[in-house]
């Protein structure tokens, strides 16, 4: 396998990916004596190069915790990045095999791990599009760093990575038979909407519509209830204001026009005489 230079020497041991912009390895650093490995990024091209120096410039996220090293030979761009041990999510989720919760818990945990990533925005909406998330034993979520940079959109924001993190957690959420879960519902209905705007949005949204460890009481499914379907009740609040609003200047210019409001006349009319007395009298 190749050798390459930076800091340290980097053996590739593995290719992983292959793209119009460049390739993904699996490296060791033959000047570390652990022999740890570590996910090598290389970029050949050089559109793809500045764009993502730029979009890491700009981001503005400390580089010190997710990038090991940076060099550049044979005129490629190399970065290395911490190698995560292969245990995709897709592939262990196994949702058939999981209670409700504990599938609710791997989705929180991986909401988590996003909020806490310390990547731009455009590096982690490529790990999120193409899966390169990894499930450890304990449900733990872990991002992996190899990338096919080559639909690197320095465009994409936080709310498109908390879109595309909501339709898979959706989508693990999907049960084969039974019921909807409460989570599912909420997550279908806010994704077809596109509302998402932060992960913070996204993370509340499954704590409230999450199912319990134990049954919570009446109040307490009260307002997961008003939480689950806050919209449908502001649109239904709308509407009723707007016929209340209409009512108000029907009766508004009525009052103009006749002296007075015929149906409110009517209704008075109607207790005018109670019996045989009249309450004129």
């Amino acid at each position: 396998m190749s050798d390459l230079k930076g800091s340290g020497r980097y053996k590739i041991i593995q290719t992983v990916k292959m793209g119009d912009a460049g390739e993904t390895y699996i490296c060791e650093d033959l000047n570390d004596t652990a022999r740890g490995r570590f996910t090598l990024l290389s970029i050949r091209d050089h559109l793809v190069m500045h764009r993502f120096v730029d979009i890491c410039t700009k981001s503005g996220q400390p580089k010190e915790n997710t990038v090991i090293n940076e060099f550049s030979e044979d005129g490629k761009f190399y970065i290395v990045y911490p190698y995560v041990p292969e245990r995709p999510l897709m592939n262990f989720f196994m949702a058939g095999a999981r209670s409700l919760h504990e599938k609710e818990e791997i989705c929180t945990n991986l909401i988590i791990a996003c909020m806490t990533a310390e990547l731009p925005w455009p590096l982690l909406y490529l790990v999120l599009k193409q899966r390169e998330i990894q499930l450890a034993d304990n449900r733990d979520i872990s991002l992996s760093y190899k990338l096919d940079l080559t639909e690197l959109d320095e465009e994409k924001t936080e709310a498109d990575c908390a879109i595309e993190c909501a339709k898979l957690v959706r989508d693990l959420l999907k049960p084969t038979s039974g019921r909807m879960p409460n989570s599912y519902l909420l997550l279908t209905k806010r994704t077809e909407k596109r509302s998402y705007q932060s992960f913070r949005d996204l993370y509340k949204d499954l704590e409230i519509s999450a199912e319990p460890d134990k049954k919570r009481g009446p109040i307490g499914r009260f307002f997961d209830f008003l939480s689950r379907n806050k919209d449908d009740i502001f649109r239904v609040l709308l509407w009723i204001s707007a016929i209340l609003f209409l009512f108000v200047v029907v009766t508004f210019i009525t009052n103009l026009i006749f002296g007075d409001v015929p149906w409110l006349r009517l209704f008075i009319r109607s207790f005018e005489k109670i019996g045989l007395e009249s309450l004129l009298q």
